[in-house]
């Protein structure tokens, strides 16, 4: 409608029938996109799904928590939801993560395990490629220093078999307007480089394959090379975990998630429980 035809009738008739006064071309055909954008949005999104069989599981294992978790805790709500984790066990001493990792078989990866420590790397609590009994216990020894250095309490040490291929980040956020959404993006050092889309969840396995496969180039994802039918399922995973625990979970992140031709392991679990 042109502003010359915008008369008392005109403005009686589009009130009457809520009607909204469009002003020239470009304001309308901005609103015509964003009703576009509107309605794919939604139709992205799944129905309503039922809870998944592990959430009252899951939401008894985070009485008490408030704040960011530790990792084997965060990494227990992937595995009730079906995101594969690589063999590993949680040792007191470094003379039990030796006995650990020979029972795993090497090479194997230590970390130091805390409630305070989610970025662990950051402050040397991270060993990679370890391959002898006597470098486990040397490495646990390290680690657990470096975790009471930056001010754990009572800090533990996790050791996992190592798992290499490639690196993605998939991680879920409940904002208390829109609820859960779930985004894909490169992994490990590059996981805060660039910027991240969401999607609101909970995904269907095939909206969830979907995203991948939208999301795949910007995540360094190949088809000829990496399964993306397994990072959708981790997608779909995450993305209805914190869906379903919206009222006790702030975020939930699978970093990285290591992605073969084959499968797709969390090597690294993350997650802040709300109060």
């Amino acid at each position: 409608m042109s502003p010359l035809a915008y008369g008392p009738e005109a403005r009686a008739f589009v009130r009457r029938w809520r009607l909204p006064f469009l002003q020239g071309h470009r304001a309308a055909a901005g609103a015509i996109g964003a009703l576009i954008d509107v309605s794919r949005a939604r139709a992205a999104v799944a129905r309503e799904r039922p809870p998944h069989p592990a959430r009252s599981t899951a939401r008894r294992s985070l009485r008490g928590a408030a704040g960011p978790i530790d990792e084997r805790r965060a990494a227990q709500l992937l595995e009730r939801y079906g995101v594969r984790r690589p063999r590993e066990a949680v040792a007191e001493t470094p003379e039990a993560a030796s006995r650990i990792a020979q029972r795993l078989g090497f090479p194997v990866v230590v970390k130091a395990l805390a409630p305070e420590l989610p970025h662990k790397a950051k402050i040397g609590g991270v060993r990679v490629g370890i391959r002898s009994a006597q470098e486990t216990a040397a490495a646990a020894a390290e680690v657990l220093a470096a975790a009471r250095n930056a001010g754990a309490r009572a800090p533990r040490v996790l050791v996992q078999e190592q798992v290499d291929g490639h690196e993605v980040l998939v991680g879920a956020v409940v904002d208390e307007r829109f609820g859960a959404c779930v985004t894909i993006r490169p992994g490990g050092a590059l996981a805060e480089a660039g910027e991240a889309a969401f999607v609101a969840c909970p995904l269907s396995r095939a909206q969830a394959l979907a995203f991948v496969e939208a999301q795949a180039e910007r995540a360094g994802l190949d088809p000829r090379r990496h399964d993306l039918r397994a990072v959708a399922r981790a997608v779909e995973a995450v993305g209805r975990c914190a869906h379903d625990l919206r009222d006790r979970l702030a975020s939930l992140e699978a970093n990285p998630l290591v992605v073969g031709r084959r499968g797709a392991i969390a090597v690294d679990a993350l997650a802040e429980a709300r109060p």
